[in-house]
């Protein structure tokens, strides 16, 4: 079809792109609005896994496309259309919801409840690969947030502290906290969220002790 006088490369582009356009909203987004809580999580994971493969593929099918019609018309490859239909059309509607169930199962974590940290990871790797190339969707959607909780949850955390705890218990407090969240990045966050989560604790640490007589009831 590409190499007969009449040209349907164009064509056969466009309807590429049609092709998963509505794949993804005839079936993959109906699927997802119907989910809540972790069920959501794990079908938004399903369902990315899923759409990649269908990208994989479909790229090998059209590769001649690739290889001398896209180069020649300076369009997107078609891999770039395919995650990028994810991104505009499903990323974009269920990023909020989904971040907001994270950091719910954080929250359970940090008061001692078990979770599924794979479930978080596998989550937390769709925001990732959504910025296709950067961090900016994990940075934006995700990790700011995360940050804002953290420092309001140890803000609490420290205020009843400071009241209850020796100057000791408190320090062994903050330290034992500080390990737990390094775990965290181990376990399912992006790497370059480390310092800025520990500083976000520390300083939520610190902030009762630049308050007048924070530093006199430690004593």
């Amino acid at each position: 079809m590409c190499t007969q006088k009449d040209d349907y490369s164009q064509q056969l582009y466009e309807k590429y792109r049609q092709v998963i356009e509505d794949y993804t909203i005839q079936t993959v987004l109906p699927s997802l609005r119907e989910k809540h809580g972790n069920d959501m999580l794990e079908e938004l994971i399903k369902r990315w896994n899923n759409h990649k493969i269908m990208v994989k593929w479909l790229e090998r099918f059209f590769y001649y496309l690739d290889r001398y019609f896209v180069p020649q018309q300076a369009l997107p490859t078609l891999r770039e259309v395919g995650l990028t239909c994810f991104r505009d059309l499903v990323y974009r509607e269920m990023h909020s919801t989904a971040k907001e169930a994270v950091l719910a199962l954080i929250h359970k974590e940090r008061e001692g409840e078990h979770i599924d940290r794979e479930l978080v990871k596998n989550v937390l790797d769709i925001f990732v690969e959504n910025g296709i190339g950067t961090l900016e969707k994990y940075e934006e959607d995700f990790e700011s947030f995360l940050l804002q909780d953290t420092a309001s949850y140890y803000s609490c955390k420290v205020s009843r502290w400071i009241q209850e705890d020796s100057c000791l218990d408190y320090m062994l407090k903050c330290e034992e906290c500080l390990e737990k969240e390094r775990d965290r990045v181990t376990y399912y966050l992006h790497s370059s969220t480390e310092p800025k989560l520990v500083e976000a604790v520390k300083e939520a640490f610190d902030e009762i002790l630049k308050k007048d007589g924070g530093s006199e009831k430690l004593k």
